[in-house]
């Protein structure tokens, strides 16, 4: 298998409780932030643009019936599977090191927490969004290895009640048990948004999965330049829903770091941070309602006739 590919090209660097799910209504009901699953390469979660929204597993947190700090207990106090999961999960080396030492996953992050930010309004804050890490991306791993360790972080995400999930990559191969996790998301209304891919292809006669699966919560992301027209590398066809901003984007780096990187990897960061703010506002809405809202955000531009479903660009502010 040919997938799943992280996306993005470093162009320099600069120093400088989730809510419960009705299961009648399947609908989020007034939560106090919304929380997104991140599946990418880590994340460093204690760099300045991030470490107030990053999540925190509160069944891992606190001191347990013998006094230890449940954080490093090495003890699966909330039973979930997972041991001393409190910011998320790195599927690579199963334990909770979710250090990012590829960049991709602290950028993309990034993104989403700018957008969110700029999007929100005076009865949210900087904090009403919440970054579950998930790592599963490994250079040196094999691509079905990848595949395997990226379809448990949906599944993760998925069990943790995520609301939204940012899924930075793909490849041309589908995949039956990542389709499944991702039809369970569905049933739990989680908005997937999902990489339309950098290889300058139709995806109407090459496809690109997950981006491409016929599934009503995903919402799958080509990328554009400043203007709204489309980028030369991007992906494009009549199942892409939408493009937003993915040149040159400016976002946050590891160890302190800023930089820029562009790809459909950071459109697809750029359309989360909007659904998060929409989805802060207005908690009721479905993943179909989201991606609704997110299409009467956008601006129409007549170069993407042909190139995407609504023709319709996000721009950056």
């Amino acid at each position: 298998m040919n997938k799943p590919f992280i996306f993005g090209v470093l162009f320099f660097l600069t120093q400088k409780n989730h809510a419960a799910i009705n299961k009648d209504t399947k609908k989020i009901e007034k939560p106090e932030s919304v929380l997104v699953a991140v599946i990418d390469t880590g994340a460093d979660i204690k760099h300045e643009l991030l470490k107030g929204s990053i999540w925190t597993n509160e069944g891992e947190t606190g001191k347990d019936a013998l006094g230890f700090d449940k954080e490093t207990n090495q003890i699966d106090d909330d039973g979930n599977g997972f041991v001393d999961d409190v910011h998320g999960w790195n599927f690579i080396k199963n334990n909770n090191d979710i250090s990012d030492d590829l960049g991709h996953g602290t950028h993309v992050s990034g993104i989403i927490k700018t957008q969110f930010n700029q999007h929100k309004t005076s009865r949210t804050s900087a904090q009403s969004v919440r970054l579950m890490i998930l790592k599963y991306y490994d250079s040196k791993s094999k691509p079905q290895d990848n595949l395997k360790n990226s379809t448990r972080a949906i599944e993760y995400a998925n069990q943790m009640k995520a609301q939204i999930i940012n899924y930075s990559s793909g490849g041309p191969d589908p995949s039956y048990y990542e389709l499944r996790a991702i039809e369970q998301s569905a049933k739990q209304d989680i908005l997937f948004v999902s990489a339309a891919g950098n290889n300058n292809s139709n995806t109407d006669f090459e496809k690109y999965y997950p981006a491409n699966y016929p599934l009503k919560n995903i919402i799958s992301v080509a990328a554009t330049n400043n203007q709204g027209e489309l980028v030369s590398f991007s992906n494009y066809g009549s199942t892409i829903d939408i493009a937003a901003p993915g040149k040159l984007i400016y976002s946050s780096l590891p160890k302190k770091q800023y930089g820029f990187m562009s790809g459909t990897s950071q459109a697809t960061a750029y359309v989360t941070g909007l659904a998060a703010a929409s989805l802060v506002k207005n908690s009721s809405l479905a993943p179909e309602q989201l991606i609704s809202e997110l299409k009467s955000l956008g601006t129409y531009n007549a170069s993407l006739k042909g190139k995407t479903k609504s023709q319709v660009a996000l721009i950056l502010d």
